[in-house]
């Protein structure tokens, strides 16, 4: 990919040094009684500067004409291999940049660099999921493809995961204010299924926000601010959901010091790094949760996987395709009789050794369609 990319753009210079090789061997041809084959040897053991000197020229013109082109081949080689280098550095440079932009199709924007955003990217890649990351700060762009490869490689290390995990070629890392269009252009966002919105700047988030909502309705819209009172503001522009990290930590810092046994629950369910995982699969017409009252799914799924059923999520009837994410009613330990119709979900709760046996019994992967 990049020596395709230096190549374009030094096709000229290449073009010139082939110019004057072709004019030296015709020039060499032509100035000394010589045929085109050795003339075209001459003229490349000369530019070269190899000169095994079993051909030279034999008269003053010859002679005259190999010393032009030897002080011009000094400029001209020079000036070539100096605009190659400069080049190269240049194509390098823009790829850790990312001004090229990707082609993605069905990943996620994770726009902005923080404690909460690092934190995404970790579940993200855990879900094996590709994931566009744009930074306004170029002195991370180092720190993010770091912790990407050595969050992967210590990961797949200490778990042993293999093919549910992201790769670091599903990952593409940019440069960029995520706040204007131009930039956003670059993460192919018409493509994208989600983006996560967490700077640190509230201001910065909303107008993110409010242009994702624009250039792309119905893409799925979460947004970490840190002033509380913003969240109405963003939920009524059509924000899919609003997250307060401060709001979340302070209910989990309560919990920890009221029942810290539940508030460990609560973390071992908000991740998929290790331990059980709670997860949402898609009922739809053929699948197996299809029409049955939830005790008696909440049996079958026990029954053939060992998981275990925890609630249901059903659908709102706004139009409004981002607000209806938002909209969706969740339900945990609903009555028994309550059936799961096609278009709901299944909150189901489950441990790594069941993991395998419920993906292959719902036959779809968890998460938001």
């Amino acid at each position: 990919m990049r020596i395709s990319r230096v190549l374009l753009r030094v096709w000229k210079l290449l073009a010139l040094i082939l110019g004057v090789f072709f004019l030296s061997a015709v020039g060499f041809m032509l100035t000394e009684p010589a045929s085109f084959p050795t003339s075209i040897y001459w003229a490349l053991t000369t530019l070269s500067t190899v000169g095994y000197g079993d051909v030279t020229p034999s008269n003053w013109y010859a002679r005259g004409f190999a010393m032009i082109l030897m002080i011009a081949t000094i400029g001209i080689v020079g000036y070539t291999v100096s605009n190659i280098t400069l080049i190269s550095l240049q194509v390098k440079e823009e790829e850790l940049l990312g001004v090229d932009g990707t082609q993605m199709k069905g990943h996620t924007l994770l726009l902005g660099w923080t404690p909460v955003s690092k934190a995404a990217l970790q579940e993200l890649l855990l879900q094996g999921r590709r994931v566009a990351i744009m930074t306004r700060r170029q002195e991370s762009l180092a720190e993010i493809r770091s912790f990407i490869t050595s969050f992967i490689r210590e990961t797949r290390h200490s778990t042993g995961r293999r093919l549910s995990m992201s790769r670091e070629s599903d990952v593409f890392v940019a440069f960029g204010d995520y706040s204007e269009r131009t930039s956003l252009a670059l993460l192919n966002i018409h493509e994208a299924r989600e983006a996560i919105v967490a700077s640190d700047d509230d201001a910065r988030n909303v107008m993110t926000a409010l242009i994702l909502k624009e250039l792309c309705p119905g893409l799925r819209i979460v947004v970490a601010v840190l002033r509380e009172q913003l969240k109405e503001t963003l939920q009524a522009a059509g924000v899919t959901w609003v997250i307060s990290p401060s709001e979340m930590g302070g209910r989990l810092v309560s919990a920890a010091a009221l029942q810290p046994e539940v508030a460990r629950a609560i973390d071992v369910f908000t991740t998929t790094a290790y331990g059980p995982a709670l997860e949402q699969f898609l009922v739809s017409e053929h699948s197996p949760l299809a029409g049955r009252p939830f005790d008696e799914a909440a049996r079958i799924i026990r029954a053939e996987t060992g998981a275990i059923l925890v609630g249901r999520a059903y659908p709102a009837t706004t139009k409004d395709t981002a607000r209806r994410d938002a909209a969706f009613t969740v339900t945990i330990g609903p009555p028994v009789e309550t059936r799961f119709h096609p278009g709901d979900y299944a909150i189901i709760l489950s441990s790594p050794e069941h993991s395998d046996k419920l993906l292959s019994w719902v036959r779809v992967p968890p998460g938001r369609e």
